[in-house]
């Protein structure tokens, strides 16, 4: 019996490194596998970065984010638009109306200067032309009308709205005592009507017209007043 104790302890260590011994490799094994796992596994895609697309569409009323003087869609055919507002420096007013590839313009300020202006109106551009010295560029769309005028040796840039009736370019021509009277108005979009009359070859600021009739009275005689067309 004196000899089982030190057997005894010898079993007991050769069962706890043989324990030890297996779990130290399967320890290894795991270790292995994780390893072959993370070399097997594709590597991580980089974070994207946005880049803009070259189908991207500005914002409405932009060109490369700045904004333009014309709003894409042009005037539909066969349609008439008008545009109608003040310029820049607000002391004169400017109206346009443009139909089928032609244009007429009328630039006023109330009391003596104005200038009657025609061209053609093709592809949201303007160029139009009038006597004495009058001009106007520029561009329109459904939108808006925007560009220079020049009148009276001066020069003004204007920003006009489209319009709808009774806003608009108005004329009218009647002969009193054998003199030509000629006249013509801008009606702006909250009513204001601005205009000037040649009596004699002198201007002078024009009387309002009857928007209902028509009409304007001048020095008691009745003139017909019709909306200015393109032509």
């Amino acid at each position: 019996m004196s000899h089982r104790g030190p057997l005894l302890t010898l079993l007991s260590g050769a069962v706890v490194a043989a324990v030890l011994l297996v779990l130290s490799a399967q320890a290894n094994t795991d270790s292995t596998e994780a390893s072959n796992a993370a070399a097997q596994a594709p590597p991580a895609a980089a974070p994207s970065q946005s880049s803009p697309s070259s189908d991207a569409i500005p914002p409405s009323g932009t060109e490369s984010g700045k904004p333009t003087a014309t709003p894409s869609k042009p005037v539909p055919t066969g349609r008439k638009a008008v545009f109608a507002g003040k310029v820049e420096s607000g002391d004169a007013t400017i109206a346009i109306s443009v139909k089928d590839g032609q244009a007429v313009a009328y630039f006023c300020d109330g009391k003596r200067t104005e200038a009657w202006m025609r061209g053609p109106a093709t592809g949201g551009d303007l160029d139009l032309k009038g006597a004495p010295g009058g001009t106007l560029t520029g561009t329109y769309g459904r939108n808006k009308a925007a560009g220079t005028v020049t009148a009276g040796g001066q020069e003004w840039k204007f920003d006009a709205p489209v319009v709808t009736e009774p806003a608009g370019i108005y004329r009218g021509t009647v002969t009193i005592q054998g003199a030509r009277v000629d006249a013509g108005w801008i009606v702006l979009p909250d009513g204001t009507q601005v205009g000037v009359l040649t009596l004699r070859g002198v201007p002078q600021p024009a009387p309002p017209f009857d928007e209902d009739t028509k009409t304007a009275t001048v020095d008691g005689t009745t003139m017909t007043v019709t909306e200015a067309e393109p032509r």
